[in-house]
């Protein structure tokens, strides 16, 4: 990933926030060959860095688990919020019209190496938790247990659980830290105002604060 030093995003609660928030992985790995995408809700084990884990699961009918070779470094691409920004929000645009839209966006590329889990009761963990995570901000919540024993056990007999052995992470946050402190504040009270997307509201939080996802 071609990365300028001034977007380079380290802060380790930055990131994780960032994958709780968007936990849709794109899974990138290699076989034969050819690149092949796959893409996978994950959950984060212990730290974003070297030593964590990333866990998820794939149907038993999905080749990517067959083709998992131990020592081939794979990756996996989360993307948070995303914007388009115009000139028009620009201050320095009205001074000197030297300005050009761009994209702001905030990326994380964990890389690891993939094993796979065909054991029951680890399946029926991660599955658990997988459904406590994403169903945790939900009024009324469902869980593995709701449903009838032989139906879940049937479920987890048609998948295969993933875990990806973080090797190392880079993360890109590309969020106007090039402009002046004018051009940031037009940026973020612009997309304040772009009251129809929710991406807007998140990017224009980020911006403002220059923080994490989900930070004030």
């Amino acid at each position: 990933m071609y990365l300028p030093k001034h977007f380079d995003q380290q802060d380790l609660d930055s990131l994780t926030s960032l994958l709780k928030a968007y936990p849709l992985g794109t899974l990138v790995t290699q076989h034969e060959g050819a690149l092949e995408a796959n893409h996978i809700p994950f959950l984060l084990d212990g730290n974003l860095a070297a030593g964590g884990k990333l866990i998820g699961h794939v149907a038993k009918g999905n080749p990517v688990w067959k083709n998992v070779a131990p020592a081939q470094e794979s990756l996996v691409v989360f993307q948070g919020p995303e914007a388009y920004i115009t000139p028009n929000w620009y201050p320095s645009k009205q001074v000197h019209h030297q300005v050009v839209p761009t994209y702001n966006y905030a990326v994380v590329h964990v890389y690891g190496t993939l094993s796979v889990i065909h054991d029951e009761a680890t399946k029926h963990l991660i599955v658990t938790d997988l459904t406590r995570s994403m169903e945790k901000t939900r009024k009324s919540t469902w869980q593995v247990s709701d449903a009838p024993a032989d139906f879940i056990e049937k479920m987890l007999n048609a998948i295969v659980g993933i875990e990806l052995s973080i090797t190392r992470v880079q993360a890109k946050w590309k969020v106007s830290q090039n402009r002046d402190l004018a051009d940031r504040n037009g940026i973020a009270q612009a997309l304040s105002e772009q009251l129809s997307s929710e991406r807007d509201q998140r990017m224009s939080a980020i911006v403002r604060s220059g923080k994490g996802i989900g930070e004030d």
